[in-house]
């Protein structure tokens, strides 16, 4: 970006035009960021969560395999079955005609919609911040290979989660279930749930940046890669959610934090999103009314789609996907006030920004690729306050 920056200043007709250009470039790096926070959630789209927010480009009605149906509304606490696996997703999308989700769920559960009243405190951080309506999940499948690339921005070949309780060995040892793995070819096998390739958290360290893996229960999806859970960055996984909360507030955040809430605040249905969103506001609250505030990122985004329907067609830029569109918030003083982010970004895109920020060199293709998500900041604008809200009564 610097680089670039330069020679767009170098090119410039006369010295004074060329320093505007290289200063008014220069001046759009995230120079003032210092903490990111990544806040993932559990299996909702865009079209279930943000179809009706203004000037975005959501839906009220869904394309069936027999025709059109009204996006209907969800229940606080969804019990209806629908699947989100790797086959599934991609039944869903129907090469791009996004008409099948009726086939992978039962009757249209897959059809359903939240509106405001539902999730207030989301919709307000979407009217005070950032809203982006084309953040694509970066595998068409379900949470273990999104996980993934939100760490590493690959997921290692793995297309599900992991099944079963024996068969396979996990990173300590210990015997555990398999997952399916596809090659390059397309062809799968089921192996042990321990993987080894460079994540983020890698990178972070080698340039001696601080991070931590908030999760209840400690490791997560990092206990699967080897190095990290048989050497000394694992102990950089074993804070819980409540610790996050005690970080933020006392001035305790690191450089970069993941943040995987617990799994009946997740959002993931049947759980209520009443008190997902009472979790994740909680979350914001602690980073808003910490010392960080002036200097953090907050990312709010969810792992896969769930199984619900959304009608935008996710590009396919490689094997993995991408998958159907999910939520993302952008809440910061320096994201643009009422903005509505039409760029495309994906899982990998949070790795890009990070990697812009501190100068990082990218993981793989993908992030490589991603957008560095610039274009929802404005480093110049005077700071946006805190917007700290209050939890609702759940139903």
């Amino acid at each position: 970006m610097y680089r670039d920056c330069r020679w767009k200043a170098a090119i410039g007709s006369g010295f004074f035009l060329g320093c505007s250009a290289f200063l008014a470039c220069s001046n759009q790096r995230p120079n003032a960021v210092e903490h990111v926070v990544i806040i993932l959630k559990e299996n909702h789209t865009f079209d279930n969560y943000f179809g009706t927010f203004p000037g975005a480009d959501g839906v009220t009605a869904g394309l069936t395999s027999i025709g059109a149906v009204p996006l209907t509304p969800i229940p606080d606490a969804d019990q209806a079955p629908v699947c989100n696996s790797w086959d599934c997703a991609i039944e869903a999308m129907n090469a791009g005609e996004m008409n099948k989700f009726d086939l992978i769920s039962s009757g249209l559960s897959a059809y359903t919609q939240a509106n405001e009243q539902q999730i207030p405190n989301y919709w307000q951080y979407a009217r005070h911040f950032v809203l982006a309506d084309r953040y694509f999940t970066s595998v068409h499948g379900p949470s273990l290979p999104n996980h993934f690339f939100t760490l590493a921005a690959q997921s290692g070949g793995t297309i599900d989660n992991v099944s079963g309780t024996s068969g396979g060995v996990a990173c300590d040892g210990t015997p555990s279930g398999t997952v399916t793995v596809i090659d390059a070819n397309g062809n799968r096998t089921e192996q042990s749930p321990c993987f080894d390739f460079m994540t983020l958290a890698d990178r972070l360290e080698a340039t001696g940046l601080s991070w931590k893996y908030y999760i209840d229960g400690g490791g997560g999806t990092l206990a699967l890669i080897r190095h990290i859970r048989n050497g000394p960055m694992w102990t950089n996984t074993q804070h819980s959610s409540a610790q996050f909360l005690q970080d933020a507030q006392s001035g305790q955040l690191p450089a970069m934090s993941w943040v995987i809430p617990p799994y009946m605040e997740s959002e993931h249905p049947p759980n209520s999103i009443c008190a997902g969103e009472n979790q994740t506001t909680q979350f914001v609250n602690a980073v808003m009314q910490g010392p960080a505030w002036n200097s953090a990122v907050v990312f709010i985004t969810y792992d896969d789609f769930g199984g619900f329907y959304d009608h935008v067609v996710p590009p396919q830029v490689d094997r993995d996907g991408m998958g159907p569109r999910v939520p993302l918030l952008i809440i910061s003083p320096f994201a643009k006030p009422r903005y509505v982010s039409h760029t495309l970004y994906e899982h990998s895109s949070m790795l890009k920004f990070v990697e812009t920020l501190y100068h990082l060199p990218s993981l793989t293709a993908r992030d490589a690729a991603a957008s560095d998500m610039l274009d929802s900041f404005d480093f110049n604008q005077p700071s946006q306050p805190p917007l700290v809200l209050p939890s609702q009564h759940c139903p």
